[in-house]
């Protein structure tokens, strides 16, 4: 009996150690300015299979959204862990070592998101052009997803998969069993998505040691809409866009500011993706339309509320209100919309302010 009532003892005892030992292994990991944050981060890690790289992606560009820079960077180390050479994950802690002040100024300038518009602001009134059908090719190419799966056709032109895979094999040493698999990848999106990173790894290993021509990118021809553009296409997006910015007494009309917008009553693919064009490259003062960086800074989101802050905020006409607030489910579908963009601005090879180039005849 007396055993028994020590091994009850004893158990109780070791519950309430464990329970404070749990209690302030936590109350030294969360600073209190942060314990918000730091929590609902804690949460979302545990619940993840260590090694799923793409769900603690996730998990980073949550941290992202909420400008949690420090969680940013411990997030990003540990997907570093998983994968070394993850290229999101490396521009993902240049941006929270940036915002935190102590990315070292040489590797930030040489490896952080660059967000330099490929267009100047344009002259007031003039319009804009429809964007050509391989344009929207490129602007597919560079937006499709690389990190989460994609739900397009693709088309593989002019024998590109075995030149590509003759080229990859020559390069890396692979032999018929890795060719195996590549043959095996479906669907076509997930085998684009393969070869489209490994060109843009190729172009940024670009040396005299290590020359890369692409001849391949072109051959690829993603026949619908990634996410991305599909979901700002949706009117939960563009619908805000067209009934806000794009009105006649806006950036809609002859009288339009430093940009123009489409605003048809039917819009097509070279409408939309113009617009997106126009919108992804505007910059004025230090400040973008679309702020991949900071998402919240985007002046399409700053200029829509009653009392505007942020940077470059003086907007030069008097703006209907669109948001009344950051509740606003239009601001949050537009918010998410931002958010959901790759940190790095793409470079698209091209301008809406140039003309179009002739002889081009890729159907998107």
């Amino acid at each position: 009996m007396n055993d028994h009532r020590i091994n009850r003892h004893f158990k109780t005892h070791a519950k309430l150690i464990g329970a404070l030992a749990a209690a302030l292994f936590v109350l030294a990991v969360i600073p209190s300015a942060m314990a918000n944050d730091e929590l609902a981060y804690r949460r979302q890690f545990q619940a993840l299979d260590p090694s799923d790289v793409e769900g603690h992606l996730n998990l980073a560009k949550w941290c992202r959204e909420q400008e949690a820079w420090d969680l940013l960077e411990k997030q990003c180390d540990y997907i570093l862990r998983l994968e070394p050479d993850h290229a999101m994950a490396k521009v993902y802690r240049e941006l929270a070592r940036s915002k935190q002040g102590n990315a070292d100024a040489d590797d930030a300038n040489a490896t952080a998101p660059q967000n330099t518009g490929s267009s100047s602001p344009r002259k007031n009134g003039e319009p804009i052009r429809e964007l050509t059908d391989e344009e929207i090719q490129i602007l597919r190419r560079n937006e499709l997803s690389l990190n989460r799966p994609e739900r397009v056709p693709v088309d593989f032109r002019n024998n590109v998969l075995d030149r590509f895979w003759d080229y990859l094999a020559t390069r890396e040493n692979l032999g018929q069993k890795d060719r195996a698999i590549f043959n095996r990848m479906r669907p076509a999106a997930r085998k684009a998505q393969f070869m489209l990173g490994k060109i843009n790894q190729y172009q940024r290993m670009i040396s005299e040691d290590a020359p890369f021509d692409d001849e391949f990118s072109s051959d690829i021809v993603i026949k619908d809409d990634p996410a991305m553009f599909r979901d700002f296409k949706n009117p939960r997006v563009s619908g805000v866009i067209l009934s806000s910015c794009a009105t006649a007494r806006c950036h809609g009309g002859r009288d339009a500011g430093d940009f123009v917008l489409f605003n048809e009553h039917v819009m097509n693919d070279r409408l939309h993706y113009a617009n997106y064009l126009v919108l992804n490259d505007y910059e004025k003062g230090g400040a973008r339309l679309i702020n991949r960086d900071t998402p919240r800074e985007s002046l399409v989101l700053i200029f829509g509320q009653p009392n505007m802050t942020g940077p470059g905020t003086a907007h030069p006409t008097p703006v209907d209100v669109v948001f009344p607030n950051p509740a606003n489910i239009k601001y949050r579908n537009l918010l998410g919309w931002i958010s959901s963009l790759d940190v790095t601005q793409p470079e698209y090879g091209f301008s809406i302010e140039e003309p179009a180039e002739t002889g081009k005849s890729s159907t998107p």
